[in-house]
């Protein structure tokens, strides 16, 4: 059972240069657990007292928004690493981890993540590396929301076609970029559909302000004295007959 926990670890991209007898040492302090579809793994705001590594199935990191709606920030599967920032920074979870199917973690508390990473310098600078990976990502995700956001604001919506919605394991971004697409797509959808609305009433609107024009028109002075001397005139023409 160990020999299968140390090849399970090896996958991991944390770890693919540390040494041998890192994955006997690791292998003897992760915890295995099995999560069932649609089973938390933990909160936002929860203490985070460990981190998880995912053997296999899939999960999905969430937020809320204002409206307590449900926020995908992202979709992870086998070989990643989550949990990691509480662990370090020792600040409550930034966010929850739900499974999207049958997954299988394996859990270190952040005793036993402390006590390797003293022992084995090198999973340092794994970690420090996959740290800058994820800002590089981040950045490239707060460049392209922020041009995308320009162009909402000029009107320009043909990005939603540019962008494509495949998502790939290499694109961590690509389910936030994928949210706020849909958001983009809703404002548009409702754009059009008040432009329609819009459409629909104008004539209406037309109408009424004829109607108002008209009876602001039978109410003045001149249109009295004028229908007055119309009636004298039909009057006069009535008399010669």
């Amino acid at each position: 059972m160990e020999q299968d926990t140390i090849a399970q670890l090896k996958k991991i991209n944390w770890f693919t240069e540390l040494r041998e007898d890192f994955f006997d040492a690791l292998a003897q302090k992760v915890r295995k657990r099995i999560l069932n579809r649609d089973e938390i793994l933990f909160n936002k705001g929860d203490v985070g007292n460990s981190l998880f590594i995912i053997n296999s199935g899939r999960v999905k990191i969430v937020t809320q928004d204002s409206q307590n709606n449900e926020v995908i920030l992202n979709q992870v599967g086998a070989g990643e690493v989550i949990g990691e920032m509480a662990l370090l920074d020792y600040e409550p979870r930034s966010a929850g981890v739900v499974a999207l199917e049958e997954t299988s973690v394996m859990e270190l508390s952040r005793e036993d993540f402390m006590e390797i990473l003293s022992r084995q310098p090198e999973l340092a600078l794994s970690i420090i590396r996959s740290l800058i990976a994820r800002l590089r990502h981040n950045t490239s995700y707060i460049e392209n929301i922020t041009e995308m956001s320009r162009r909402v604001a000029r009107g320009d919506y043909s990005f939603i076609s540019e962008t494509p919605s495949v998502q790939t394991d290499e694109d961590k971004i690509g389910q936030l970029m994928a949210e706020f697409i849909a958001m983009v797509q809703g404002v548009r959808e409702r754009e059009e559909e008040l432009k329609e609305q819009v459409q629909k009433l104008a004539p209406q609107i037309d109408e009424a302000k004829r109607k108002q024009v008209f009876e602001e028109i039978i109410g003045t002075d001149f249109y009295a004295n004028l229908k007055q001397q119309a009636q004298k005139l039909r009057a006069q023409r009535m008399d010669n007959k």
